[in-house]
This record gives structure tokens, sequence and C-alpha cells, in this order.
């Protein structure tokens, strides 16, 4: 609403503006799943030398991001998103040069979700 307001100001089309944003995903197919996944991610970090410090504050970061979770959790938040007027959102997956399951997940439940 405000971002439409603020458009008829300076006149732009708002339907002619892409909204759109970048989320890091932590996918899991239960909330333990999720928490192994961040475990896993924080001891990958330490392994190459990342500072404890800044692997908490990037583990904080990844479990508080708005696409962790479970595939119903995801699909939920992204239809929401969708409601609230984003285009497509901009996905990484932290992982997934290590493991796909993440992916497969996002692919076989989550985007089903969003469409039906």
């Amino acid at each position: 609403e405000i971002l439409a307001r603020h458009c008829a100001e300076v006149g732009t089309d708002y339907d002619a503006i892409t909204r759109t944003a970048n989320y890091n995903v932590v996918l899991g197919e239960t909330e333990r799943d999720v928490q192994d996944r961040l475990a896993w991610m924080k001891g990958h970090l330490l392994s190459c030398g990342v500072p404890e410090d800044v692997a908490e504050g990037r583990m904080r970061d990844f479990a508080n991001g708005t696409l962790t979770g479970t595939p119903e959790q995801l699909a939920e938040r992204l239809a929401e998103l969708g409601r609230l007027g984003m285009s497509y959102a901009i996905v990484n997956f932290a992982d997934v040069a290590y493991d796909r399951t993440a992916l497969t997940l996002f692919t076989e439940k989550v985007l089903p979700a969003l469409t039906a």
C-alpha cells in the first residue's frame, strides 16, 4: 500500500514493478531435520576456519530466516509473501553443493503446495 502510494506520487505504474526478494533456504522434513541442518552448517563453517562468533552470527541469521523450516512452513510463508505483493523469490540453498535434500524437498513439496 505504501509502495503503491509512492508510485502514484512519482508517476510509476505500481503493477509494472517486479517485486522480488532474496532468501536463504534452510529446509528439513521435520523441525529436528532443520536443527540438524543448521548444526551441520555451523560445523562446516567452523571446519573452514570461520571464527566461532562469525559462525554463530550466521547461524542466528539462518535460524531466524523467513525460509527456514519445514516444507509446510515455507509454502505458507511464500504464499503470504505472494499475497502481500511479492512477484517472485530468489532462493539460495547454502548447503546444496554438499547435500541436495533441501532442494529436492523444495521442488517436490514446497512448489507444488504453492500451485495447488
